[in-house]
């Protein structure tokens, strides 16, 4: 199934007739506008990722680094503790994120480390780099209600925005009627050049999604790699559980009280 994939534009950037940045300029698109997406493969020529495009009914190839929410590749490192790079387009500085395998941070990483290792994805997307041992050391000491479990996806808010001085981080609830705009909201926000952070069921973890890929499926880092999944299958997975901040845990005490998502926003 072709997937239909509009992304937005970083800057003003050049559609081209071909996938080369000599080739002739077709359209010089907006900053801050929305382009169709109609290949399903990037092509790298010269060290620039073309993708295929059309806007206002002409077809092309733009630059992909200026596309937001576009994964523009995933590379293996020689790291036991951070396996995988994703690289996210962000406009002629490429964001890069250090995925982390959380059984590599100690006991409590090894059993409960899945919304430490989102958290810690969460500040490298803003330039902070704390591992999941750190984010879990900080969390224990500044956020109430520690139970000897997972850090809910609402204290994952807390903590991220504790750590970074600032608001970053926005938790949602998940009630059971609430798909809809769940859906919407993750769309959007990766429209935006944002990554969503979503507590997910069967099993319980918390889930990242950096962006998408270039076929439109959504790319979700988690355990030390990345894999490719569709929106269906996101919201299939969505736990659901209490809304209101009022019914939130900061430690895990249940489903009721730690479902939810969090979006954070781009610098």
């Amino acid at each position: 199934m072709v997937i239909i994939m509009v992304l937005q534009t970083i800057s003003r950037i050049n559609l081209r007739q071909s996938a080369s940045k000599t080739a002739p300029v077709k359209y010089v698109v907006p900053a801050n506008t929305d382009v169709t997406i109609i290949g399903t493969k990037i092509i790298w020529k010269d060290n620039v990722p073309f993708v295929k495009a059309t806007y206002n009914r002409q077809q092309g190839f733009i630059n992909g680094r200026y596309l937001r929410g576009l994964v523009l590749k995933v590379k293996g490192r020689d790291n036991a503790k951070y396996p995988k790079l994703a690289v996210i387009a962000s406009g002629r500085a490429s964001r890069r994120i250090k995925i982390p395998q959380q059984t590599k941070f100690g006991a409590f990483c090894e059993k409960h480390g899945c919304s430490m290792a989102a958290a810690t994805i969460a500040l490298q997307f803003r330039g902070i780099l704390k591992s999941p041992a750190e984010v879990h050391q900080y969390a224990k000491k500044h956020l109430g209600g520690y139970t000897g479990s997972k850090l809910t996806i609402f204290g994952i808010e807390k903590a991220v925005n504790k750590i970074a001085g600032k608001k970053i981080a926005t938790w949602k609830g998940c009630p059971a009627d609430a798909n809809k705009r769940i859906r919407n909201d993750i769309q959007k926000a990766i429209h935006d050049g944002h990554i969503v952070l979503l507590e997910q069921k069967n099993p319980i973890h918390t889930n990242v999604i950096i962006g998408r890929s270039v076929d439109g499926k959504y790319v979700v880092a988690t355990n030390g790699t990345t894999k490719k999944v569709t929106m269906n299958w996101l919201i299939k997975m969505v736990l659901h559980g209490k809304a209101g901040r009022k019914n939130q845990a900061n430690w895990w005490k249940g489903t009721a009280h730690g479902a939810g998502y969090v979006i954070v926003k781009r610098a």
